[in-house]
C-alpha cells in the first residue's frame, strides 16, 4: 500500500488535526511536532469523536487551549520559520494510532484512535496537561476503548503496516515492535460497557440531585407507573406538544425510584436516558449506527433492572435506514415484542401521528401518555416551585406577582410556544435582564478595562522577548504580575460585593421587568401590555372619533363589541371579533381598519391586509392555505399564516371581500366558526386573538337611490331605517347568510356630507402645517370659506373622501413653493399664512 493510499483512510477529521498540529509548530517556529501539538490539535476540531469524548469526560478543553496559545515563541537557528518534520514521539503515536485501529478491524483511522495513542503516550508534555485538567489517563482511556468497541469493523488494513516506515526515519524498531504486538494481540474488551458510554443514569444520586423539581404531573407519573408495571406492553410512551413537560415527568418518576416512592417491582430500576448525539457522532460508514444501536439493546437485554428512556422517540425512527441496513424501530421491535427491553419514549402529537402511528407493529408495542399543558394554576405553582433554582443562578429575588404576570402575560401574546415552557423562558430572560442591568456597576467596568490592559502588556513583552530586550520584558513582566494581583483581588471584591448586596438589599424582578421583556421581545409599546383593556378601548375610542370624521355611529359599535369581548362574553373558539364595513367607496372602510390597529397595538405593522380582488380565482385558495405537498410553491412562505403566528394580536383586514371567489369566501366559515384553519402542510393556526375585519362597497346604488348625499345629514340616520335593512339584504344575497349569521357586527358606513368633507380638508390642511412647521418653520391655515369651496369642488358622490387628497396635493404645495421663493426673512424664524381665494384663486397670505 503506497503512503497515498494509506493517508486516504485517514478521517477529514484526523487530517484536519495533523494539519493544525504542523500548523502551530510552524506559528511557534518549532523545527518538529511533538505529540503536544497533536493533543491541542485534537481539541481544536468539533464535531469529531475524540472532542466528544473529552467533554464527556469533563475534560477542560478550553482552558487547555488558551493555555497552550500563550506559550512563548521560539525561533530557529537562522531566525526564520521552516516546515516542521514529526519528532520522533510524534511519529510513534501516529504508528500507534493506526495499531489501534488495526486491533480493531477497522476500515479507518479516527481522531478517536488518535486520542487513545495519545493517551498511552508517556511524554512529559501531556503528562503536563493531564495533571493541569486533574484529569486520570486510565478513566479516559476506558471511555475511548469503549467508543472503539462500538465502531464499524472492517479487516480492509491488514496491509496499512506495511507502509508504516513512509512516515517518519526512525520507524524500523518501532514496525519491528507492532508487527509482534500485532501477531499476539487479541481484541480487548471494553472496560466499561456500551450503556454506561452513551447513556446517562437519570436515577443516579448526582444526576438526580441537578434535576428540577416536578409539580402538578402527579397523574402522569402514576400512569407510566402503571404502564411499567403491568406484564406485557410496558412501554409507556409520553405524547404532548413541545415544552409541556414530557421529559420532565421522567424526570420526576427518577426522582421517585431515588426516594423509594414506587412499588416494589420499580424499586431497583434504574431510568437510562440515550445520549443520540454520542451515539451518532463518528458514525461515517454504513451500519455504525446500527451496531452501536444493537450493542446497547442487547446489554439492557440481559439487564432486569434497566428501563431505556429515548427522548425525541421520532428521531431515530428511519435513523440509519439505508440500503442493506435496518433502521432504529426495526431494531427495537424485537427486544420490545419479546419482553426484554423496557423502554420509555417521549415525542409531539404530529411526530407520533407521522413516525409512530404509521407503523403499526411499532406502535402496538408503546402505550400512549398524553400529556397535555397545564392550567394557569398548575403553572404558577410549577413557577413557584423551581424559581428557587433562578433565584440561585441569578442572585435575585423573584415576587409572587412576578411569577404570576409572567404565566398570565406568556399565556397572552406568546402563541408559538406552550406552558410551562414560555412562562419560565420569559421569567428566566427577565431575570437575565435585571441581573445585567444591575450588575453594570463600576467595579465590573474597571475589571474589563484591566483585563484589556493586561492582554496590551503581555502583547508589549512577547514583542520585547523577540527583540532579545531583556530589560524591557522584565519590566513588562513585573507591570504585568502587578496587574494580575489587582485584578484577582477586585474580581473578589466584586464577588463579595454581590453577594453582600443580595443579603442586604436583594435585587427584584417584579411585574415591571417581565413587562419590559415581553415587550422587546414583541416590539411592542410597553404601553400596549401595562394599559388595562377598559383604558385601551376608551383612549382608541377618543382616537378614531377624532381622526375619522363622519362615522361616530360605526367606532362606537365597534368599541361596544370589543369590550363584550373583554368581558368574554361570546362565544369560545372563534376570532376575538368580526365585522363587515359595507357603504360606499371613500368613507373610510380602510381608514378605520388601520387606525384601530394602532389605537389598540400601537403598531401600524399589527394590520395584517390582503387584498382580496386577488383571490379572484378558484386557485387561490392555495395563497391561503399553501400548496399540495409535490406542487409548485409548496415550501413558499404564507405570509397570512406566518404573520399571524407572530403576532397573534393583530387586526386581519380582508379589503373588497366581496371581489374574491366563492371558494376563498369559503374558508371564513371555518375561521369564524372555530377560529382555526389547517395549512396545506398540517399545521393548525389559531385566530382566537385575532380581529377580522371585511370590507365591502356592497349597497352602494342603495345610497344613491335612497337619497343621501352631499349636503344631507346622514349620520346616524341609516340604523334601523329601510336603508339599513335594504343594505343587509343585499350583503346576505352576495356573501350568503352563512357568513352574515357567523358576524358580530355589520357595520354600516354613512356616505359623506358637506360639514364631513370641510372637516376632512382641515384636517388634511392641519397635518401638512405640521410637516411644514417641523421642516420650514411655517404653518398654514384655510378659512371657512376657502374649506367649503375645497369641498364642493372635491366631492364626487361614487368617491367620497379620495379627491380630498389629490386636491390638497394638487393647490397647497405649489402656493408654498412661489411663496418660499420669495421669502426674504431669516432662516428659522416661524410664520403662519392663511389660505384664501381670491377672484376664484387660491393664495396664501
Amino acid at each position: 500500500m503506497t503512503p497515498q493510499k494509506l493517508l486516504d483512510n485517514f478521517s477529514t477529521h484526523l487530517k484536519n488535526v495533523i494539519a493544525r498540529a504542523i500548523s502551530l509548530a510552524h506559528n511557534a517556529h518549532l523545527a518538529q511536532v511533538e505529540p503536544y501539538h497533536l493533543f491541542i490539535g485534537l481539541m481544536e476540531e468539533p464535531g469529531s469523536v475524540a472532542v466528544e469524548i473529552l467533554k464527556k469526560a469533563n475534560f477542560p478543553v478550553e482552558e487547555i487551549r488558551h493555555s497552550a496559545e500563550r506559550r512563548p515563541i521560539e525561533k530557529t537557528e537562522d531566525g526564520r520559520p521552516s516546515l516542521p518534520d514529526l519528532s520522533q514521539g510524534a511519529s510513534r503515536t501516529i504508528e500507534k494510532s493506526l495499531l489501534i485501529a488495526f486491533e480493531r478491524g477497522h476500515s479507518y483511522i479516527g481522531t478517536e484512535h488518535l486520542l487513545l495513542a495519545l493517551l498511552e503516550n508517556d511524554d512529559k508534555e501531556l503528562t503536563t496537561i493531564f495533571s493541569k485538567a486533574k484529569t486520570e489517563r486510565g478513566e479516559l482511556a476506558k471511555l475511548v476503548r469503549t467508543a472503539l468497541e462500538t465502531s464499524g469493523q472492517s479487516t480492509t488494513i491488514d496491509d496499512m503496516i506495511e507502509t508504516m516506515d513512509s512516515l517518519t526515519h526512525k520507524a524500523d524498531e518501532q514496525n519491528d515492535a507492532a508487527e509482534n504486538t500485532l501477531r499476539g494481540s487479541k481484541k480487548k474488551k471494553a472496560e466499561q460497557s456500551a450503556v454506561q458510554y452513551f447513556t446517562v443514569n437519570l436515577t443516579d444520586k448526582a444526576v438526580e440531585k441537578k434535576l428540577d423539581p416536578v409539580i402538578g404531573r402527579d397523574t402522569e407519573i402514576n400512569r407510566v407507573i402503571n404502564i411499567l408495571c403491568r406484564r406485557t406492553k410496558n412501554n409507556p410512551i409520553l405524547i404532548g406538544e413541545p415544552g409541556v413537560g414530557k421529559t420532565a415527568i421522567v424526570e420526576g418518576l427518577a426522582k421517585r425510584i431515588c426516594a423509594d416512592d414506587v412499588p416494589d417491582i420499580l424499586r431497583r430500576k434504574k431510568i437510562l436516558s440515550l445520549d443520540l448525539t454520542l451515539m451518532i457522532a463518528g458514525t461515517i460508514y454504513r451500519g455504525e449506527f446500527e451496531s452501536r444501536l444493537k450493542q446497547v439493546i442487547d446489554e439492557l437485554s440481559r439487564s432486569e433492572h434497566s428501563i431505556l428512556f429515548i427522548d425525541e422517540l421520532h428521531t431515530i425512527i428511519g435513523a440509519g435506514s439505508n440500503q442493506g441496513t435496518l433502521d432504529a424501530a426495526n431494531i427495537l421491535k424485537p427486544a420490545l415484542a419479546r419482553g426484554q427491553l423496557h423502554c420509555i419514549g417521549a415525542t409531539t402529537y404530529d411526530e407520533y401521528k407521522k413516525y409512530v402511528a404509521a407503523d403499526p407493529a411499532l406502535e402496538r408495542r408503546f402505550q400512549p401518555v398524553f400529556v397535555a399543558e397545564p392550567t394557569t394554576t398548575q403553572t404558577i405553582a410549577i413557577l413557584n416551585g423551581v424559581k428557587k433554582y433562578y433565584e440561585e443562578f441569578h442572585h435575585l429575588t423573584i415576587t409572587p406577582a412576578a411569577i404570576e404576570t409572567a404565566v398570565a402575560l406568556s399565556g397572552k401574546y406568546l402563541h408559538d410556544a406552550y406552558q410551562p415552557d414560555k412562562a419560565i423562558d420569559l421569567l428566566d430572560e427577565a431575570s437575565a435582564a435585571v441581573k445585567v442591568k444591575k450588575y453594570k456597576n463600576s467595579e465590573s467596568q474597571k475589571l474589563v478595562q484591566l483585563e484589556r490592559k493586561i492582554t496590551e502588556i503581555e502583547k508589549q513583552k512577547t514583542a520585547a522577548l523577540e527583540a532579545k530586550n531583556i530589560n524591557g520584558a522584565k519590566t513588562y513582566k513585573k507591570t504585568l504580575s502587578k496587574l494580575q494581583n489587582e485584578m484577582k483581588k477586585l474580581a473578589v471584591k466584586i464577588r463579595q460585593f454581590t453577594v453582600k448586596k443580595n443579603i442586604k438589599n436583594p435585587i427584584v424582578v417584579s411585574p415591571a421587568d417581565i413587562v419590559s421583556t415581553l415587550a422587546d421581545r414583541l416590539g411592542v409599546d410597553r404601553a400596549v401590555l401595562e394599559s388595562s383593556e377598559w383604558d385601551m378601548l376608551d383612549q382608541a375610542k377618543d382616537m378614531l372619533k377624532k381622526l375619522l370624521v363622519g362615522q361616530d355611529m360605526v367606532i362606537d359599535n365597534i368599541v361596544r363589541t370589543l369590550k363584550e369581548r373583554y368581558l368574554g362574553l361570546g362565544r369560545k373558539g372563534k376570532p376575538f371579533a368580526s365585522f363587515l364595513f359595507v357603504g360606499p367607496s371613500g368613507v373610510g372602510k380602510t381608514e378605520l381598519a388601520k387606525l384601530l390597529a394602532e389605537g389598540l397595538y400601537h403598531d401600524e405593522k399589527a394590520l395584517i391586509k390582503l387584498d382580496m380582488s386577488e383571490f379572484a380565482e378558484p386557485h387561490s385558495v392555495a395563497k391561503i392555505l399553501g400548496s399540495p405537498a409535490g406542487y409548485v410553491g409548496y415550501k413558499d412562505r404564507n405570509r397570512l399564516f406566518d404573520e399571524l403566528r407572530r403576532r397573534p394580536y393583530s387586526i386581519i383586514l380582508l379589503d373588497e371581500i366581496d371581489k374574491a371567489h366563492a371558494d376563498v369566501r369559503r374558508l371564513l366559515l371555518q375561521i369564524l366558526d372555530e377560529g382555526e384553519l389547517t395549512d396545506a402542510g398540517g399545521k393548525k393556526v389559531h385566530f382566537n386573538h385575532a380581529i377580522i375585519i371585511m370590507t365591502a362597497n356592497i349597497g352602494a346604488e342603495i345610497f344613491k337611490t335612497n337619497g343621501f348625499g352631499f349636503g344631507e345629514s346622514a349620520i346616524g340616520a341609516i340604523y334601523g331605517t329601510d336603508t339599513d335593512k335594504k343594505i343587509t339584504a343585499a350583503v346576505k344575497e352576495e356573501l350568503g347568510a352563512a357568513i352574515m349569521s357567523r358576524l358580530d357586527k355589520l357595520c354600516i358606513f354613512a356616505p359623506l356630507n358637506k360639514d364631513t368633507i370641510e372637516q376632512i380638508i382641515a384636517q388634511q390642511i392641519a397635518q401638512l402645517s405640521r410637516e411644514l412647521m417641523t421642516a420650514k418653520s411655517l404653518s398654514i391655515s384655510a378659512d371657512q370659506t376657502v374649506l367649503a369651496a375645497l369641498a364642493k369642488e372635491s366631492y364626487h358622490p361614487d368617491l367620497g373622501a379620495r379627491p380630498v387628497q389629490n386636491l390638497i396635493e394638487r393647490i397647497v404645495p405649489e402656493l408654498i413653493i412661489e411663496l418660499l421663493k420669495k421669502q426674504t426673512k431669516t432662516r428659522g424664524r416661524k410664520s403662519h399664512y392663511t389660505l384664501t381665494q381670491e377672484h376664484e384663486a387660491y393664495v396664501l397670505k
